[in-house]
């Protein structure tokens, strides 16, 4: 091929050496731009991926806290019912009233009121 038949557009005018040349740079400039774009996408993916998995990490340690907090409260609720049935069972005031003041007392306690304590527990994680 000629080099005067590549400067020739569709409807046969001449495009001139230096528009081809600019035209070219303008091209190379743009694979350039978009290699530059796609290594700055990756790296954004990578830094995402990142904090996807501490969120997800942060997300399993709070349950997993929350979880034992409440199941240690369930727990000692579960054995004030336990006590105040046995109570009533046997007809045994002495029991019932030992249940009730347990169980008033973990109900009127909240896990939170030493919130210093446990920023701090959760801030050592």
């Amino acid at each position: 091929m000629q080099e005067n038949e590549i400067t020739e557009w569709i409807d046969g005018s001449a495009v001139p050496k230096e528009d081809i040349k600019k035209l070219f740079k303008l091209f190379l400039d743009s694979r350039k731009e978009t290699e530059i774009t796609k290594r700055e996408l990756h790296k954004l993916d990578s830094i995402k991926d990142v904090m996807i998995q501490e969120i997800t990490g942060k997300y399993k340690f709070y349950e997993f806290f929350f979880d034992k907090i409440f199941s240690e409260r369930r727990d000692a609720i579960r054995k004030d019912f336990e006590i105040i049935d046995k109570g009533m069972k046997e007809n045994n005031r002495d029991l019932i009233n030992s249940g009730v003041a347990g169980l008033s007392q973990i109900v009127s306690a909240s896990p939170f009121t030493d919130m210093e304590r446990l920023k701090r527990l959760i801030d050592n994680f």
